[in-house]
């Protein structure tokens, strides 16, 4: 096997640069080299991979099949160097106290399930959650980071997208053991106890969707003034709640809750993280953004912003 202890390591920021631009020039231009410096430094690579990492295709080069995989190769790895980079220059001054705000419907939900993890990996940063409700949070004072649900755009507000919401009927596996009969189709439904957060419009949505507009007036249902409640209910075997897999995802990963139909419905809105200008120069504030926002596979946004 070659050994590729001597890999010249330099030349791979460059080889990065020419297959994202599938451009020798464009790299060239882009590192402020010229041409035949970034050629050079392929060539170079090449050498030592043994192995063609370019071919020619009419008047200019395109990656070759070995090209093409150490390229994909290649960039993560840059990324999370850079990444990786960014986080413990943070880490260096990060910590002290961080003051989160959102819905009781999230804050019961994702986050309690998920904030021990962060807090965990930074111990210096102090965490306080307040729960508010969800037309609040952005008017909230003195907050570093919010989530709430809506359509984004906050006046004076920084926000980024963290996930569309569509919500589907979930329930527990126990349900089917409790109403006596399996559920295979929609109008089985019926037959459990619908649990709700709203005023039913969501399932009277639902099962329209479904063909059956007039079909929730034949079920017995539960309202609750908090989706996590509804939620806690839907664990429990109690009945069926509407949920999106934002708020349902771990329940769902674990086998807790079941989607007995993959039916769902738009509801008009998105789960959106808030901070300010002012909050974002805290380097507590980009740690939990940065984790934040991969827990989302919002990558694009952590590259773009922070």
């Amino acid at each position: 096997m070659k050994n590729l202890r001597n890999l010249p390591l330099p030349t791979l920021r460059t080889f990065e640069a020419a297959a994202r631009h599938q451009s020798l020039t464009k790299a060239a231009n882009e590192l402020n080299l010229t041409d035949s410096a970034v050629s050079h430094q392929i060539r170079r690579l090449e050498a030592a991979l043994a192995c063609s990492l370019f071919v020619k295709a009419g008047r200019g080069l395109v990656l070759s099949d070995a090209g093409k995989i150490f390229a994909k190769a290649v960039s993560g790895a840059l990324q999370d160097i850079s990444t990786t980079a960014t986080r413990l220059s943070d880490l260096e001054d990060g910590g002290g106290r961080l003051d989160i705000a959102c819905p009781p419907m999230f804050g019961n939900t994702w986050l309690a399930k998920n904030l021990g993890d962060f807090c965990k990996d930074h111990p210096t940063i102090e965490c306080h959650i307040t729960l508010a409700e969800n037309h609040r949070v952005h008017e909230l004072k003195d907050i570093d980071i919010g989530v709430a649900f809506g359509p984004g755009g906050w006046p004076g507000k920084w926000s980024a997208l963290l996930a569309q919401v569509n919500v589907a009927p979930v329930c527990s596996p126990r349900l089917i053991d409790v109403i006596g009969a399996p559920i295979v189709k929609p109008a089985d439904l019926c037959k459990a106890l619908l649990l709700h957060w709203d005023d039913g419009s969501e399932w009277r949505r639902w099962f329209s969707d479904t063909g059956l507009p007039d079909a929730d007036q034949q079920a017995r249902h539960l309202y609750c003034s908090d989706l996590g409640m509804a939620i806690d209910l839907a664990v429990q075997g109690a009945g069926v709640a509407l949920v999106s897999d934002t708020l349902a995802g771990q329940d769902l990963k674990r086998n807790i809750l079941v989607k007995p139909f993959s039916i769902s419905i738009d509801i008009f809105g998105a789960w959106h993280v808030i901070s300010t200008d002012r909050s974002l120069k805290r380097s507590a504030v980009r740690l939990f953004l940065r984790w934040l926002l991969a827990c989302f596979d919002r990558q694009s946004t952590i590259d773009n912003v922070l």
